[in-house]
């Protein structure tokens, strides 16, 4: 049965992954039906058990589960009761995407062409996640209380003008938990979004310098196919090339 079910879900681990973390914003999602709706508490208990039921599955089935907790302690996250209650609650729930962040990142490093660089996707899945989870951490703690916070929008959009240090003002926190998400955002987001910016630079330089080479092969191809040079000197000049590269 274990073997099944391992086999199951390696099969489908890209499915597998994005179908939770849709689940994980869905919950999130919930935190803006009003309180009082009958289907809302039943239907966001029935997530959180989804996500416990598929956590100590995945846990119970896992050969090495020390090596799985390290790999997936994220996925605890999502194991937080729903609550509403204190302002501090609805923070706690914002926790909910981090599972979704982890989730699509598990999921794109599965895929063949990303696989390559892991370490961009992780890079700019955790951007990604702690530009929208500190937004929305402003937007549950300053709507209301901060009339240039109305809706989640006007939280993202102080979000990406922040972590680009653009800094128009026009947008700030007021409470001290959303100057606690500010902190959050300057801290871990302008650091990840300067490391993101490097190691796309490192790439698109990398892939100038791969084809510089095949340009200068190509045209040393073509002097020996005149005639201008012969197989020898083709060698040679294959390998000083090769060499001015790395």
């Amino acid at each position: 049965m274990r073997e099944q079910l391992t086999s199951f879900i390696a099969r489908h681990e890209v499915a597998w992954e994005l179908a939770f973390a849709a689940l994980a914003i869905v919950f999130v999602a919930l935190g803006a039906v009003p309180e009082g709706t009958a289907w809302l508490e039943p239907v966001e208990w029935a997530i959180t058990l989804v996500f416990a039921a598929e956590f100590i599955g995945r846990l119970s089935i896992a050969t090495e589960r020390r090596a799985y907790l390290r790999g997936h302690w994220i996925d605890v996250v999502a194991l937080i009761p729903p609550g509403r209650g204190l302002r501090i609650l609805r923070l706690l729930r914002l926790l909910r995407l981090l599972r979704a962040f982890a989730g699509i990142a598990r999921a794109l490093g599965h895929v063949e062409r990303v696989a390559r660089h892991r370490g961009l996707v992780g890079l700019f899945t955790a951007w990604l996640g702690v530009m929208v989870v500190t937004s929305m951490g402003l937007y549950v703690a300053e709507v209301g209380l901060n009339e240039a916070v109305g809706s989640p929008l006007d939280a993202l959009w102080w979000g990406i003008t922040t972590m680009t240090t653009v800094g128009y003002g026009d947008v700030y926190p007021v409470t001290p938990e959303g100057r606690l998400a500010a902190m959050t955002l300057m801290i871990l987001g302008i650091g990840l979004y300067s490391a993101i910016t490097a190691v796309v630079t490192s790439l698109v330089l990398s892939g100038r310098t791969e084809a510089t080479v095949v340009d200068e092969l190509e045209r040393l191809e073509q002097l020996r196919n005149r005639g201008t040079i012969d197989d020898d000197q083709l060698e040679t000049a294959k390998l000083l090339v090769l060499r001015t590269t790395h």
